[in-house]
């Protein structure tokens, strides 16, 4: 398999974003709303993942990302953020009707981005 730079795997989910963004934003709010979480987060990935709740099946859409519905406290229990750097994520959080926050894992690793919806409400 051939190794993208970071920019070029940026730049591909910045692309599909534009098509998620809306669906994403329901599922934040939805989220939000019933009070399940304050820090959604959303999974991006191209093979298998077991975590969260797939939202959006690549397949379906015909693109390349696959993305699942998570929250904080998930990744807190499967030890995906440690309990020390707990407050240090939550600073750096941004506000969940503004931002994706997205974990993306590929095949050079994985880390979290914070998207703008295409759109405001």
């Amino acid at each position: 398999m051939s190794k993208k730079a970071p920019e070029e795997i940026l730049k591909s989910i910045d692309e599909h974003l534009k098509f998620y963004s809306e669906s994403i934003r329901e599922v934040a709010e939805e989220i939000l709303k019933a009070k399940v979480s304050d820090y959604p987060i959303f999974i991006a990935y191209k093979d298998q993942v077991n975590l969260g709740k797939m939202i959006i099946n690549k397949e379906d859409m015909a693109l390349d990302w696959h993305i699942n519905a998570s929250t904080l406290e998930e990744f807190v229990t499967r030890k995906i953020i440690n309990g020390e750097k707990l407050e240090v994520f939550r600073k750096t959080y941004k506000e969940a009707k503004h931002y994706i926050c997205l974990f993306l894992i590929h095949e050079e690793g994985a880390h979290f981005i914070f998207h703008p919806y295409e759109t405001e409400s």
